[in-house]
């Protein structure tokens, strides 16, 4: 593979076989002797394989002609139904699907931890990170039963929260305090479990 240093576009050939597994490497420019990270071509295509693709939507059913009955209040149940329609109507204007942005896969890869190796795909705006319930359920006694809170935003960024856990969220070292925004292959840590957001557009990868 070629690697392209980004402080001076120097390029130098490298062997891919010499990452030896890890997601990422970290290089030191011969030229200007920048020190920069290069991912592992193999490790992102492999989760981008195990995220699975977004659910089909489904087809609208043809309108059969019925003959007109008298005119009547509707239910309880039905006004429901019609303002679930109404608010995904209004969400397919605004430009979100389900609460989040059209236009965009949100996944999360489960680098360490009983999750390891497996990727989930985020498929609402609120996701819970917990040791046993929640949405995304770590198995890690170093977790907190609510540990930490992933919000995507309708403009497309991602951002995270600790929830006030015992053994405290850390990203590229550094403990989460506050909502901090996450970016495409960034990774975090709860507890003993580590984490990579992938941020796809729905023709391929980010640019």
């Amino acid at each position: 593979m070629i690697i392209t240093c980004p402080s001076c576009s120097g390029r130098f050939q490298y062997d891919e076989a010499r990452f030896q597994g890890v997601p990422s490497k970290r290089f030191k420019c011969p030229k200007c002797q920048h020190i920069f990270e290069v991912e592992n071509p193999e490790f992102l295509a492999a989760l981008a394989e195990l995220a699975p693709p977004p659910p089909p939507v489904p087809e609208a059913s043809p309108i059969q002609a019925t003959t007109q009955l008298p005119r009547q209040e509707p239910s309880e149940s039905v006004r429901e139904t019609t303002a679930r329609k109404d608010r995904s109507a209004m969400l397919s204007a605004a430009g979100l699907r389900n609460g989040l942005p059209t236009g965009f896969r949100f996944s999360l890869a489960f680098l360490s931890g009983a999750m390891a190796s497996t990727v989930r795909q985020l498929d609402k705006p609120q996701i819970l990170i917990g040791r046993e319930d929640g949405d995304i359920v770590t198995m890690d006694p170093e977790t907190s039963r609510r540990h930490a809170m992933i919000e995507i935003h309708p403009d497309g960024t991602v951002w995270l929260e600790d929830l006030g856990s015992t053994n405290g969220t850390t990203t590229e070292g550094q403990p989460v305090t506050g909502q901090i925004q996450l970016h495409d292959r960034q990774e975090f840590t709860c507890g003993q479990s580590t984490f990579m957001l992938l941020v796809r557009k729905s023709d391929g990868m980010l640019d």
